[in-house]
Protein backbone atom coordinates (compact mmCIF):
# COMPACT_ATOMS: atom_id res chain seq x y z
CA UNK A 1 0.00 0.00 0.00
CA UNK A 2 1.36 3.19 -1.25
CA UNK A 3 1.75 5.88 1.52
CA UNK A 4 2.67 9.67 0.41
CA UNK A 5 4.47 11.98 2.74
CA UNK A 6 2.98 15.59 4.35
CA UNK A 7 4.32 18.07 6.59
CA UNK A 8 2.80 18.29 9.95
CA UNK A 9 2.24 17.46 13.55
CA UNK A 10 1.87 13.89 14.90
CA UNK A 11 -2.26 13.30 16.30
CA UNK A 12 -1.66 13.47 20.55
CA UNK A 13 -2.42 10.83 22.55
CA UNK A 14 -2.06 8.03 24.38
CA UNK A 15 -1.04 5.02 22.88
CA UNK A 16 -1.93 2.10 25.59
CA UNK A 17 -1.83 -2.03 26.11
CA UNK A 18 -4.28 -3.33 28.22
CA UNK A 19 -2.37 -6.84 29.28
CA UNK A 20 -5.67 -8.48 30.41
CA UNK A 21 -7.56 -7.88 26.87
CA UNK A 22 -4.01 -8.81 25.05
CA UNK A 23 -5.34 -5.26 23.02
CA UNK A 24 -4.36 -1.82 21.89
CA UNK A 25 -6.42 1.28 22.11
CA UNK A 26 -5.62 5.13 21.40
CA UNK A 27 -6.75 7.94 23.71
CA UNK A 28 -7.36 11.14 21.39
CA UNK A 29 -6.13 14.75 23.58
CA UNK A 30 -7.41 16.90 21.42
CA UNK A 31 -11.32 15.85 19.73
CA UNK A 32 -11.14 19.18 17.08
CA UNK A 33 -7.43 18.12 15.84
CA UNK A 34 -8.54 14.25 15.00
CA UNK A 35 -11.91 15.73 13.95
CA UNK A 36 -10.14 17.65 11.20
CA UNK A 37 -7.97 14.66 10.56
CA UNK A 38 -10.66 12.38 9.63
CA UNK A 39 -13.33 14.46 7.67
CA UNK A 40 -16.58 14.57 7.05
CA UNK A 41 -17.25 10.76 6.05
CA UNK A 42 -15.96 9.21 9.28
CA UNK A 43 -13.04 6.77 9.72
CA UNK A 44 -12.24 2.80 7.70
CA UNK A 45 -9.65 0.71 8.61
CA UNK A 46 -6.56 -0.86 7.24
CA UNK A 47 -6.31 -4.41 9.03
CA UNK A 48 -2.93 -6.71 9.45
CA UNK A 49 -4.99 -9.56 11.36
CA UNK A 50 -6.44 -8.35 14.24
CA UNK A 51 -4.94 -4.95 14.45
CA UNK A 52 -6.20 -2.08 12.62
CA UNK A 53 -4.77 0.83 11.72
CA UNK A 54 -7.38 4.19 11.72
CA UNK A 55 -7.74 5.94 8.59
CA UNK A 56 -9.97 8.95 7.67
CA UNK A 57 -12.36 7.71 5.08
CA UNK A 58 -12.04 11.22 3.39
CA UNK A 59 -8.64 12.59 4.15
CA UNK A 60 -7.42 9.07 3.56
CA UNK A 61 -4.58 10.24 6.93
CA UNK A 62 -3.50 7.48 8.54
CA UNK A 63 -4.65 8.29 12.17
CA UNK A 64 -3.39 5.48 15.02
CA UNK A 65 -3.35 1.74 15.69
CA UNK A 66 -6.00 -0.53 17.66
CA UNK A 67 -6.93 -4.06 18.16
CA UNK A 68 -6.18 -7.37 19.23
CA UNK A 69 -2.51 -8.06 19.36
CA UNK A 70 -1.84 -10.90 22.32
CA UNK A 71 1.60 -10.19 23.51
CA UNK A 72 2.59 -14.01 24.09
CA UNK A 73 3.01 -13.91 19.92
CA UNK A 74 5.83 -11.46 20.57
CA UNK A 75 9.60 -12.42 19.79
CA UNK A 76 12.25 -10.37 22.61
CA UNK A 77 14.05 -8.59 20.28
CA UNK A 78 16.79 -5.28 20.96
CA UNK A 79 15.29 -2.70 19.08
CA UNK A 80 16.23 0.60 20.62
CA UNK A 81 14.57 3.99 19.46
CA UNK A 82 13.66 4.77 16.02
CA UNK A 83 14.53 7.37 14.40
CA UNK A 84 11.43 9.28 13.15
CA UNK A 85 10.03 12.77 12.46
CA UNK A 86 6.43 13.93 13.02
CA UNK A 87 4.77 14.21 9.53
CA UNK A 88 1.17 12.63 8.35
CA UNK A 89 0.96 10.05 5.88
CA UNK A 90 -2.15 9.28 3.55
CA UNK A 91 -2.78 6.57 1.73
CA UNK A 92 -2.36 7.11 -2.27
CA UNK A 93 -4.88 7.42 -4.85
CA UNK A 94 -4.65 4.20 -6.48
CA UNK A 95 -5.43 2.35 -3.45
CA UNK A 96 -9.56 3.17 -4.46
CA UNK A 97 -12.16 4.85 -2.27
CA UNK A 98 -12.80 4.68 1.45
CA UNK A 99 -16.08 4.01 2.97
CA UNK A 100 -16.83 4.59 6.55
CA UNK A 101 -16.66 1.27 8.72
CA UNK A 102 -14.31 -0.43 5.91
CA UNK A 103 -11.54 -2.51 7.15
CA UNK A 104 -9.49 -3.71 4.33
CA UNK A 105 -6.89 -6.83 4.55
CA UNK A 106 -3.36 -5.64 3.83
CA UNK A 107 -2.17 -9.21 4.13
CA UNK A 108 -5.09 -11.29 3.07
CA UNK A 109 -5.43 -14.93 3.88
CA UNK A 110 -2.38 -14.74 6.34
CA UNK A 111 -2.77 -14.48 10.17
CA UNK A 112 -0.80 -11.59 11.98
CA UNK A 113 1.63 -13.51 13.59
CA UNK A 114 2.73 -15.55 10.32
CA UNK A 115 2.43 -12.05 7.94
CA UNK A 116 4.22 -9.51 10.20
CA UNK A 117 5.82 -11.13 12.89
CA UNK A 118 6.25 -8.32 16.33
CA UNK A 119 9.37 -7.79 17.75
CA UNK A 120 9.56 -6.49 21.26
CA UNK A 121 12.31 -4.76 23.25
CA UNK A 122 11.67 -4.45 26.92
CA UNK A 123 14.70 -2.06 27.71
CA UNK A 124 13.39 0.81 25.21
CA UNK A 125 9.82 -0.36 25.28
CA UNK A 126 9.43 0.01 21.42
CA UNK A 127 7.51 -2.88 19.57
CA UNK A 128 8.26 -3.30 16.15
CA UNK A 129 5.91 -5.10 13.01
CA UNK A 130 7.23 -5.88 9.58
CA UNK A 131 6.50 -7.60 6.62
CA UNK A 132 10.29 -8.90 6.87
CA UNK A 133 13.36 -7.60 8.23
CA UNK A 134 14.26 -5.30 6.11
CA UNK A 135 15.40 -1.51 7.19
CA UNK A 136 12.71 0.87 6.75
CA UNK A 137 13.96 3.89 4.36
CA UNK A 138 12.00 6.26 6.45
CA UNK A 139 10.31 6.44 9.67
CA UNK A 140 7.47 9.36 10.14
CA UNK A 141 5.57 9.58 13.51
CA UNK A 142 2.07 10.01 12.98
CA UNK A 143 0.66 10.10 16.63
CA UNK A 144 2.17 9.85 20.00
CA UNK A 145 3.57 6.32 20.37
CA UNK A 146 2.93 5.41 16.79
CA UNK A 147 5.91 5.27 13.87
CA UNK A 148 5.09 3.97 10.34
CA UNK A 149 7.83 2.97 8.10
CA UNK A 150 7.88 2.60 4.58
CA UNK A 151 10.39 0.82 2.35
CA UNK A 152 9.94 2.23 -1.52
CA UNK A 153 6.66 4.47 -0.30
CA UNK A 154 4.83 1.85 0.40
CA UNK A 155 3.86 0.61 4.32
CA UNK A 156 6.26 -1.73 5.85
CA UNK A 157 6.28 -1.55 9.09
CA UNK A 158 4.67 0.07 12.35
CA UNK A 159 6.40 0.57 15.29
CA UNK A 160 4.48 1.21 18.31
CA UNK A 161 5.49 2.45 22.24
CA UNK A 162 2.17 1.82 24.54
CA UNK A 163 1.87 2.22 28.16
CA UNK A 164 1.24 -0.85 29.65
CA UNK A 165 -1.97 -1.06 31.52
CA UNK A 166 -3.29 -4.18 33.97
Amino acid sequence: MILLQGSGTALSGRLLYSESEYSFRYIVADRADMTGRVGPDGVASLSIGTLQVEVGATTRQLLFVWGLHPRQNWITSPLGTPDARPGRLTVGPREGEFVAGEARDLDPGTSWTAAWPTRFDPGSGWLRMSQDESADDDLTQIADGIVVGRLAGSLHSLWLHPEFTA
